[in-house]
């Protein structure tokens, strides 16, 4: 692989970011949390807990059980550091099997060096110690593994059922299998033994993705979850566009060469236009629809473009090497990673020695000085993510967190109506009992919240204020009618 290079330099950077700044978002607190619990417990909880006073005993479906159980176990010390360098080995993984793909379908190497590049970049956004980075060589796995002829082909079940175990992005892996048949059935237009083969994967994957704690709830909730108005709330699930960098400049650019080099070509004697087009179809839409994908598309087209680049252009066509050539071949091989290598540790070491691994954007000093605050306290917080790193916190229990999903729609309406100031949100606010507020500097409920007399701010700094009720907490109905939903 003369763009080895190009992984080395890739996995510098993955690692740099997964040790040095592991919280970039709360969703890693929580999953701790979750770990510990189904470690004590020996079972994974089905529903919402006491840690939480909003909906006690909703539905939960923790699809990352097994991802939260390793965070655990690698909360800290060389725990920590052999968890996220997994974590940050998944990415680069995900990246060396798309470009092993694309050399397995024929791409030349310069082809696969460029977009290896582009498809880089575009998982930098989504990167981090998360369980959705676990899920992408699986991804990648699961695909590659449906082009396989003979018995080779048969382990896309195992890696479908590890992939359910890790992530709910599993429910994918027989809608793909299912648009790869259908696409061979296209290509080749008869049911051939090919054709059949995928069928039954895609259909012996909907089981697959059931070997979990999950059973089969875990597709039912992947369906559910594309329906669901709570995602109109979340940043990640918003349609992508031109101010994600990393479509800017990482998916973007695969589209376009997709778009006018075509990702459809003859492989291994066979025509693949429709096998191809309808999983690359379904990606694509995939990451228009929502930017948590531009990963999971880059990945994707990856070997497609860098194929069709190849195939194309016949200044990307593969070349056999001659003699003076492997005069040089030491160059890609040895020297460039060595260099590029020693350039990402020292950037690394200045990083950590200059002190900037330290990132302020989940309100932790707010949270911190809740921590020293006495009493039990009920706690919204603008950024409901941020309440993430309370989740199981002693003495204090959140409005929503990130988990989200298992929150009922009427608790995200009245957290809406409270955070946006719409006509109730006072109403809503005190009827819930919240007693402390982290806010971030400025928003609509900040400033309402300065201007009341009923609350008093606990601490602050230039980005955000923690505000405390003055006297006891007024229970209001809502509170008092929860009920199980």
């Amino acid at each position: 692989m003369r763009y080895a290079w190009l992984l080395i330099a890739f996995a510098a950077r993955f690692l740099i970011v997964a040790v040095a700044y592991p919280q970039l978002d709360g969703d890693l607190s929580w999953q701790r949390w979750l770990g510990f619990q189904i470690l004590r417990s020996g079972g994974v909880p089905r529903a919402l807990g006491n840690e939480t006073f909003t909906a006690v005993g909703a539905p939960w479906l923790p699809h990352e059980w097994l991802f939260s159980v390793a965070a655990a176990l690698g909360s800290s010390g060389a725990g920590w550091l052999v968890f996220s360098g997994a974590v940050a080995l998944c990415a680069v993984a995900a990246l060396a099997l798309a470009a092993l793909q694309a050399e397995r379908r024929g791409a030349s190497p310069r082809a696969i060096a460029i977009f290896t590049a582009f498809a880089g970049i575009a998982l930098f956004e989504s990167f981090g110690v998360r369980a959705q980075v676990v899920a992408w060589p699986l991804l990648v796995g699961f695909l590659m593994l449906l082009e396989c002829e003979g018995p080779l082909g048969w382990v896309a079940l195992a890696v479908a059922a590890v992939w359910a175990n890790l992530h709910g992005s599993a429910a994918l892996a027989p809608v793909l299998a299912l648009l790869a048949a259908g696409g061979a059935w296209l290509d080749a237009g008869r049911l051939t033994a090919r054709v059949r083969r995928l069928l039954v994967i895609a259909v012996a994957s909907l089981g697959a993705i059931c070997l979990s704690p999950l059973g089969w709830k875990l597709p039912a909730y992947s369906l559910m979850l594309l329906r669901s108005p709570i995602t109109a709330n979340i940043l990640e699930w918003k349609p992508t566009g031109l101010e994600d960098l990393s479509f800017a400049y990482g998916a973007f650019p695969l589209l376009l060469a997709a778009v006018m080099l075509g990702v459809g070509r003859r492989y291994a004697g066979r025509v693949v236009r429709w096998e191809r087009l309808l999983v690359f179809a379904a990606c694509s839409w995939l990451m228009l629809s929502a930017a948590r994908n531009i990963a999971l598309f880059a990945l994707v087209a990856l070997p497609a473009v860098a194929t069709a680049l190849t195939q194309s252009v016949p200044w990307f066509a593969r070349e056999p090497e001659g003699a003076g050539a492997e005069r040089f071949a030491w160059i890609p091989r040895l020297a460039l990673p060595a260099l590029v290598m020693t350039l990402s540790l020292t950037v690394a070491s200045l990083l950590v020695q200059a002190g900037t691994s330290k990132r302020d954007n989940l309100a932790e000093p707010a949270l911190a000085a809740l921590a020293l605050q006495p009493g039990a306290h009920r706690v919204l917080c603008t950024d409901f993510a941020w309440c993430g790193l309370l989740v199981g916190k002693k003495n204090v229990r959140v409005f929503l967190d990130g988990r989200a999903d298992p929150y009922p729609q009427r608790v995200w309406d009245d957290y809406l109506e409270i955070s946006r100031l719409r006509p109730l949100w006072r109403v809503k606010l005190d009827g819930y009992g919240v007693d402390a507020v982290v806010a971030g500097r400025d928003v609509p409920l900040d400033q309402a919240l300065a201007a009341s007399s009923g609350w008093r701010a606990a601490f602050g700094d230039k980005r955000y204020r923690l505000w405390l009720r003055r006297g006891p907490a007024q229970l209001g109905s809502v509170h008092q009618t929860q009920r199980r939903t």
